[in-house]
């Protein structure tokens, strides 16, 4: 005889009963008696905290569904748990994919909020919003209809099923000013238009940013060619009215590829704002002399561009032509000359080679103007022949220094004998004048003595001779002399005849 089985059944517990005919269940707390051939299982009750929720299965008839916490949760007799999993926690800013596994349709759920899906719900992801700032935006397409939208700045964006974001993530809205424009394209009808109107510029729906355009700008000097969109070329010059300008669309700046470095022999220079300006260009090739030595001569050419539009119909390469015709004629010019004959003249010859009635002609076809060609350096092309060269302009120039020594030493003479002329001939000036100075003086004084011995001869009156008057003038100078001896400590002796000297006797 089989005894019967006793379950003590916990709160939180339940026993799953199974016989031959059915399935049951009996939820703690409590106590049961198992009967004979009942299987007998115990099971805790599913415990769910208020995040979580369970995905049950009934496996009688298939049915599926959600249950969610807090709370302690008995299953029947016939379900299953699926999984027990986190419910979708959403925070401010924060989305969520909803997928609806019955229809396939996907739909979105923004938060705040805890969400707990149905039994046929399947969340597929969470993101968070995308933040725009002022004068941000985003453009968004819908993969399944293909419309576009575009959402600014400031909000949040959240991104419906099947849309995704175009180009970059957010954008910058341009800012149209006196300097910039832009170009757009309606994407209805693909024409492109300018826009130059003061906004910040945040592209439609139907609209794409195609160029952003800075003014174009230019100074006196400058020319620049657009070509528009049949291929005509346009010039703007700085001394137009209209030196400052946007481009219009499909138009463009021609870009010219010029030769450049000392030997031309790279298109390495590219140019939009044509310079017209007087210039200088360096250029170095080499020669050969009729006495077939070669030579490597460096030259300058000072040029200006004179007619743009003649330019661009003539060449592509203005320095280049330039520099290859001058080229030509100057190795033919060299090559009918001696060495010799070349370093005597080397300026005039290359000068008259360059600047020929033909070789002006050329240039001016072209627009270009040359205004002088100037031999900057010439060097032989051989060591050895350059050690010679070397040795002769030494030699010249030494020369040319002793001559220049000589110059500067006859020079220094010359200026010595100069100053010693001016001396003596403002000394010759000064004694000129020293002696009528003392002419002057003489006559001066002579004139006050004879005026003085006048008045005296005068004053005697009419009753003496002037042979008395004479001898009494005479008489009181001696004395006047004697008074003034008198004062000195020098001896002068007189005989009786000098001082007219008696000796009287008196009774």
């Amino acid at each position: 005889m089989l005894l019967p089985w006793i379950y003590f059944i916990q709160v939180d517990e339940q026993l799953l009963i199974e016989s031959f005919t059915q399935r049951r269940v009996i939820n703690g707390a409590g106590r049961y008696i198992a009967r004979p051939l009942e299987k007998v299982t115990r099971r805790d009750g599913v415990r769910l905290n208020p995040t979580q929720y369970a995905h049950l299965e009934n496996t009688l008839t298939g049915e599926l569904r959600n249950i969610w916490g807090p709370q302690l949760y008995f299953l029947t007799a016939y379900e299953s748990v699926v999984e027990i999993t986190e419910a979708a926690s959403l925070k401010e800013n924060q989305y969520a994919y909803i997928l609806n596994n019955e229809t396939g349709e996907i739909r979105m759920i923004r938060g705040p909020q805890l969400y707990f899906p149905e039994a046929n719900e399947v969340i597929v992801t969470t993101q968070n919003a995308i933040p725009l700032k002022e004068f941000q935006y985003i453009r968004l397409l819908d993969s399944s209809s293909g419309k576009m939208r575009v959402v600014r700045g400031e909000t949040s964006v959240y991104l419906e099923p099947h849309e995704q974001i175009v180009g970059s993530r957010t954008d910058e809205g341009i800012n149209i000013d006196e300097k910039t424009a832009v170009i757009v394209r309606d994407t209805t009808t693909g024409q492109q238009t300018l826009v130059t109107e003061k906004q910040v510029f945040i592209p439609a729906a139907n609209q794409e940013l195609v160029e952003v355009r800075q003014r174009i700008r230019l100074e006196d000097h400058e020319t620049v060619i657009i070509k528009d969109k049949d291929g005509r070329y346009i010039f703007k010059n700085g001394s137009d009215d209209e030196r400052s300008f946007f481009l219009e669309p499909y138009h463009e700046l021609l870009t010219l590829r010029w030769a450049s470095g000392l030997h031309k022999d790279a298109r390495e220079l590219y140019i939009t704002h044509i310079d017209i300006r007087p210039k200088y260009m360096w250029y170095e090739f080499e020669v050969r002399t009729k006495d077939n030595v070669e030579l490597v001569i460096g030259i300058t050419f000072f040029w200006k561009i004179v007619d743009v539009p003649t330019m661009i119909k003539m060449t592509d390469d203005t320095p280049g032509d330039v520099c290859s015709h001058a080229r030509s004629t100057i190795i033919q010019a060299v090559s009918k000359v001696t060495l010799e004959g070349f370093l005597d003249n080397f300026n005039n010859i290359v000068r008259t080679a360059a600047l020929g009635d033909d070789e002006i002609v050329f240039y001016s076809e072209r627009g270009v103007q040359i205004n002088a060609v100037e031999v900057r350096s010439v060097t032989c092309k051989d060591p050895e022949t350059q050690a010679i060269l070397m040795e002769i302009i030494q030699e010249t120039t030494n020369r040319l220094n002793r001559l220049q020594k000589q110059e500067s030493e006859n020079e220094v003479w010359l200026k010595k004998l100069q100053g010693k002329t001016e001396s003596e001939t403002a000394r010759g000036a000064l004694l000129t004048i020293k002696r009528d100075h003392a002419k002057l003086e003489a006559l001066t004084e002579g004139e006050a003595e004879a005026e003085r011995v006048k008045q005296f001869l005068d004053g005697l009156g009419d009753a003496m001779t002037m042979e008395q008057k004479v001898s009494i003038f005479n008489t009181l100078r001696k004395r006047d002399m004697l008074n003034a001896l008198s004062q000195g400590s020098a001896s002068v002796y007189f005989t009786p005849a000098d001082v007219n000297l008696s000796i009287e006797t008196s009774t």
